[in-house]
């Protein structure tokens, strides 16, 4: 073989290695599904530290009761705290998770409580809400599912070729 048809050749196998290397690197994906009829919702790649919440009204007290979210570098979702505004019904009568109250809010932190996944009953008398992307994007889950129905959140580290080949998703109300 010549010179140039090894460079060449060379040139070639580093340039799909290239390929091939960054179609199986693992990357974080968010999915957001309909328990009752298995429709994807959402499905985005994020970056590790993507941090979400829920909110929901509380069934007593018709008081906001957040709950926040943040996916780790191992794709799982990590509860960090939970914030709401009436005491008793419930509020654990124990926990010893750092607390403090701010702007009429109880707020609780250091939870780093590991889910493999968010079952989140959709009820419209709770009025329930995801805020995406770090609380830049309220969802109203009453415009995305029906009453009682559930979805499921979950997160996962999954090779680069399953995301392009699944694509990406996004069927929630801007």
């Amino acid at each position: 073989m010549t010179r140039k048809k090894i460079i060449t050749s060379f040139l070639i196998s580093l340039f799909l290695f290239g390929i091939a290397s960054t179609l199986f690197r693992n990357v974080t994906l968010l999915e957001i599904t309909n328990y009752d009829n298995g429709s994807i919702l959402y499905r985005k790649q994020v970056p590790p530290g993507y941090s979400f919440a829920t909110l929901i009204r509380h069934s007593v007290h018709l008081t906001p009761v957040y709950e926040y979210y943040r996916i780790d570098e191992n794709g799982r979702i990590i509860l960090e705290s939970t914030k709401l505004q009436d005491l008793g019904w419930g509020v654990p009568s124990t926990f010893t998770e750092p607390c403090r109250f701010e702007g009429g809010f109880l707020i609780i932190e250091g939870f780093k409580k590991s889910l493999d996944y968010i079952p989140f009953r959709v009820s419209y008398i709770a009025q329930p809400h995801l805020l995406l992307d770090g609380g830049k994007r309220n969802v109203d889950l009453k415009c995305v599912v029906n009453d009682e129905e559930r979805i499921d959140i979950s997160a996962d580290k999954v090779p680069l070729w399953k995301v392009l080949i699944r694509g990406e998703v996004d069927v929630l109300p801007k």
